[in-house]
């Protein structure tokens, strides 16, 4: 009895997960790197849509092999979430685009992770800083 029980929970987890995979696959991406550090560390990595070849994120590298930034695109215009990081791989800056302009909030850390300084935009223009 239990374990038809679980074999049923098996069943239903399998058929909720399917569209989740479904989605992935629709939105897989195609990895290029574009350029590497003279060490052979890639430097600028670029990935397209594996359906439409539209550039979806790019992420470029500092030479000691940590992320300098990442960033989604849409249209070929900066959309959604966009990191920028020290070379010690603290986060520096945090911020929203929406085609291709600031939207949101921004929010800027010193090398130590500390909160320094907060940015409301909305489509590309300072609405208001904070500074802490």
């Amino acid at each position: 009895m239990k374990i038809a029980f679980l074999v049923n929970i098996l069943k239903i987890l399998i058929f909720l997960c399917l569209p989740f995979q479904l989605l992935a696959q629709d939105n897989a991406l195609n990895r290029q790197v574009m350029r590497s550090h003279p060490n052979g560390k890639d430097h600028v990595v670029l990935y397209f849509d594996a359906k439409t070849n539209e550039l979806a994120k790019e992420e470029v590298y500092f030479v000691n092999g940590k992320i300098e930034w990442s960033g989604y695109y849409k249209k070929n215009l900066e959309s959604g979430l966009w990191k920028f990081y020290y070379s010690n791989g603290n986060l520096k800056i945090q911020e929203t685009y929406l085609n291709g302009k600031e939207h949101g909030v921004s929010t800027e850390y010193d090398e130590s992770g500390k909160k320094v300084k907060e940015s409301y935009w909305k489509n590309g223009k300072l609405l208001k800083e904070l500074s802490y």
